[in-house]
Order: C-alpha cells, then structure tokens, then sequence
C-alpha cells in the first residue's frame, strides 16, 4: 500500500474536540490497550490526507510527527509500525522465517509456506476470522515487520494444504510510510524470541493438543493500569505524564523552575518560534495568510520544545499576535468574525533583524520534501552481541553495532593480519586469548573462524539509505559528440548510489533545460544518464549540494566549460 511513494493532499492539526474523537475510536477498535498509551493527552496530533500510488486515498494520523495509525477505506484503524514497536500486544501475530523479509519488503504477500505453525491441527494457524489485522513478526525477533489483513479465516487456511496467500500485507518496514518522518526513522528494535522446541507440538490426539499452542503474542502479559515495559522510553514518559493530574504536575514543574532559573518560560519558547518563522521564512510567506495557519505551519515548526499555548501567559493566539502587532512585527486584519488574516510583515524590525536563528538546511520544503531522492535498500547484520564484544572493541566496533555480512570476513582477516596469527605454512588461524574464547583451542582456516564467530552473533535486517557511498564505483561524467558536432554529456554509475533515476532526469529537465534521456549499454549492470549539452558543472553541483555525492566519488569535473568566451 505504501511502498511507492504517496501525494500527500493535506496536513492539519487536530483540534482538541478531534482528538478525543479519535481517541474514542481506538478505544473501540483495540479494548484491550489504554487508549492513553496509544494517543497521550498531552501530544500533537496530526491527521494528513494521502493519495497512495495505486489511487486509493487514506487518512494517516500522526502523533508528534510520528506516523501511528492510517485509515482503509471502510473506516477500520490500522497501527503503523511505530505503534506496534511501542505497544507489542495491540495486535496478535503470525511469524515467518527471516529470508522472507526482503521478499516482503519488495512488496509481496505472505504466503502460507512462510508462516510458522502456532500450533497443530485446527490450531496450526490460531482462531482468526478473515480480514483480521495481523502483525508479522520473525522467527529471530519477536518485533514487527509488518502489518496486514488475513486472506482468509484460520480454519480455511488450514483447509488450503499449506499453499495460497495467509497475509495481504499493508504496511512494511522500510516502505514510505516508515520513512515518513526522516528524523524519526527507527530500525527494528531486536527482541529475541524463545527457539522453539518439541514441547510447542504436542502428539496428534493428546490432551494438550487444543490447550498448548505457540504464544503469537511477543511479549509478556501485561496490566492495563501500568505502560508496556517494551514501550520506548519516550513513549513512557507521554503515557505517565498523561496519567498524572494536575496538582502532581505543577508542582514538580515548579521546583524544576527553582532549580534551573536558566531554563526559558514558554512565552520566551513561543516569541523565539514566532522571530525564528518570520526569520526564516518571512519573505515566502503567502500573504494574506491565516494566523492558525501561520502558527501551524511556521511557528510550531521553528520551536525548540513543544509549545503550549495554556501554559503561557497569554492563553490564546489571538492574545499573543495582538501583543506582536503592538510591538510592530506584523498587520492583522480581520477578514470576518473570528477569521484574522496577516497581511504584512515588518522584516526589518530592529529585534527581528538582531534574532540570530539556526537556519534548517537539512530540511527541504514545497515537493521535493515529498519526493525521495534515494532508494532504500534492505541490508543483512550481525549484531555484535556480549560474548563477541571483546573481539570486536578491538576492531573499533561497539556491542549493540550492526554489522554488514560481508564485512564481517574482512574483520577477522584483518585482526589476524594485525596480530600474526595465521600460519604461512598451513594456512591457518591460530588463536590469541582473544580468539580462544569464541573458538577454543583449535585452529582454523579463516572461514571456519568467520562462521563460529557469526554464530554467536544476532543476525538482523537494517533499512539504509543509498548514501552510504562505500564500496561503490566511481561516478564517471563524460562528454561525447553527437551529428551535427553536438556535445552530450554522459553521466555512468549513477544507480550504484542509489538514487532514483526518474527524478534525476526530471531535475536535470528544470534545471539545466536541456533533453534528458536513460541509455541502456550492452555488458552493463547500470544505465547512462545522456544530457543534451555539456552539463558537466550542472550534473557535479546536482550531484554534491542535492544529493550529497562526496567530490572524491565524481570523476571528470575537468571537462566543465570554464564560462569565459575566447575572443578572436
């Protein structure tokens, strides 16, 4: 549903009248979890209107910027990701083996040949009905991977002989609605699971058969008076703070004030949020523009803390902008009751012009924010677990660190070559005190030595970006001459960093004006960018300043014209 990228149509916040609307409707969909663990008091929600690739529109609903839920188009809630990672038991689960990942990550289905057995005969796939939502988790990690609905009922799965679709998924990790938010991007938590055993299948007929299944649920029972203990600590603190009244804020708040009187009141949070919006974007701003819409779009975006109006002085919008306007900073001009309206800004008030701001330059706003740049690519890690931890602290490498699988060989070769280790004779390993903790006083080629120390790792999957420039060849610009003594620029080895082609050529289209085309060469993996022209300068500023390409990875900058006519 989300693995091509989506339009978004609108963004607007949720009034406090809506998110209790909301709130009501979770509690009806899912009873079973606090309505307060999956949507705080307190937080920012946000509900975006979305035009999927497929045409199917769909509602997204956002806390803190977060993405939690979407919507299907018969109104039913759907936790993303994020909500199942925070609230494990939201929804129950099927389990799949772990080469099955990338295959649901290129957008297949989960069949039945991939779905581990939650028990024996009508057990084999639970007590579900059709169209349940269903979390999918895997054999080594009892973390979600995806979200889905049942083909078809358990008993008719049990009915299809272990062949057909078992889960049409809608939600995947590593798909754009994961990649949402890129600030908040998370991999998926690793929590490991219970290896099964001959006790989770009991014999054909016994009196355990019906009574004794594989928990589909990854994580302890829990009471609905305390917050999951797999909840992220954020997530933690939103919930509890949630569950406190009043009195028992205020007054910890107030002592926290005592102690550090440096710390900024929220009338100073929401005056520098106001400088910083007219600051950074006072010359694009659409006037006349609403005052909501300017608080929504530029004010809260700018602050450096989540503002709340209540807490501040002036208790309403309308108050604090009256105050601005008063002190010059901007005209309001009530368009009818209750509809205000900025119609001007003062860019150079004295204090607007000595406000020093952050300028965002990771941030890209209007539809390029909207359109990746890069492909994601599906990785397998090791996870440098405590047992390999002191091997590995040696090679620069933290426990916890993920790990490529083909790194892991040229770690070890290189810590034997460091060290001495293998013999020039035989060709084998012998281990230090290091080594002799994982591998035992034998001796071993370097593969075998590589093996055992994988197998006591925590093997794992990692969403990465195309930036990550390792490894990959160089970027060859080149220019050719076409019929008529025409110059062409063409650009090799671009797919390597994976950037998506499309978009490249729609902004070598805009931003050089000249004809863009892919041309695919025989004996070769990657295509060839072609540019009419010599776009040489053009293609290497696109490629470091949009893209990010490092210059050391870009190959024949040498060709660009140097803008200078030579006079006769």
């Amino acid at each position: 549903m989300f693995l091509k990228p989506y339009r978004l149509k609108s963004s607007a916040a949720l009034k406090g009248s809506e998110a209790k609307k909301l709130r009501a409707r979770l509690e009806l969909a899912f009873p079973h979890v606090p309505a307060e663990n999956l949507m705080p008091a307190k937080a920012n929600v946000t509900q975006l209107k979305i035009l999927t690739h497929g045409g199917q529109q769909s509602m997204v609903y956002c806390v803190d910027k977060q993405p939690m839920f979407f919507e299907l188009d018969g109104g039913q809630l759907v936790p993303t990701l994020y909500t199942l990672w925070s609230t494990p038991d939201i929804l129950p689960y099927l389990t799949t083996h772990e080469g099955v990942l990338p295959k649901l990550s290129n957008g297949a289905d989960l069949m039945l040949p991939g779905v581990v057995p939650l028990g024996v005969g009508l057990n084999m796939y639970g007590h579900f009905k059709k169209g349940q939502l269903m979390a999918v988790n895997l054999t080594n990690n009892s973390s979600a991977i995806g979200v889905g609905q049942l083909a078809r009922s358990s008993d008719e799965l049990y009915m299809c002989g272990g062949h057909g679709v078992a889960v049409k998924m809608l939600h995947m990790f590593g798909d754009k609605l994961w990649a949402h938010e890129p600030s908040l991007l998370q991999q998926i938590p690793l929590n490991k699971t219970k290896p099964l055993s001959g006790e989770d299948f009991p014999a054909l007929g016994s009196s355990d058969q019906h009574r004794k299944t594989i928990k589909p649920t990854p994580t302890e029972p829990t009471t609905v008076s305390e917050p999951l203990p797999q909840a992220e600590e954020t997530d933690e603190l939103t919930s509890g703070a949630a569950a406190l009244s009043l009195e028992e804020i205020s007054e910890p708040a107030a002592d926290a004030a005592a102690e550090s009187p440096d710390e900024p009141t929220p009338e100073t949070l929401l005056k520098n949020a106001f400088l910083a919006a007219l600051k950074n974007n006072g010359k694009k701003l659409p006037l006349p523009l609403l005052t909501s819409n300017f608080y929504r779009l530029y004010v809260v975006t700018e602050a450096s803390e989540q503002i709340d109006l209540k807490k501040t002085r002036y208790k309403k919008l309308s108050n604090f902008l009256a105050e601005m306007v008063d002190q010059g900073f901007i005209v309001v001009r009530e368009e009818t009751k209750g509809v205000d309206k900025i119609i001007s800004v003062d860019l150079e008030h004295p204090e607007l012009v000595n406000f020093i701001t952050d300028v965002k330059t990771g941030d890209s706003s209007g539809a390029a924010a909207e359109t990746p740049l890069f492909h994601s690519e599906l990785k397998e890690m090791y996870i440098v677990s405590d047992v390999t931890a002191a091997f590995f602290t040696k090679m620069n490498y933290k426990r916890g660190e993920g790990i490529p699988v083909g790194q892991v060989k040229k770690i070890v070769r290189e810590y034997v070559s460091k060290h001495g280790l293998a013999d020039p004779q035989t060709k084998l390993v012998r281990p230090d005190a290091v080594l002799l903790e994982l591998c035992g006083n034998r001796e071993g080629t370097l593969s075998e030595i590589t093996s055992i120390i994988t197998s006591k790792m925590e093997h794992s999957y990692q969403m990465c970006s195309g930036k990550d420039t390792s490894g990959k060849p160089q970027i060859q610009m080149s220019l050719a001459t076409r019929s008529g003594n025409k110059k062409v620029t063409l650009v090799s080895n671009i797919e390597a960093y994976g950037i998506i082609m499309a978009e490249l050529i729609k902004l070598c289209k805009q931003g050089a004006a000249a004809s863009t085309s892919i041309v695919k060469l025989p004996h070769q993996k990657h295509e060839q960018l072609q540019v009419q022209g010599n776009q040489i300068r053009f293609i290497y500023t696109l490629l470091t300043e949009t893209y990010k390409v490092p210059p050391k990875c870009i190959l024949g900058l040498e060709l660009a014209k140097d803008g200078k006519k030579k006079r006769k």
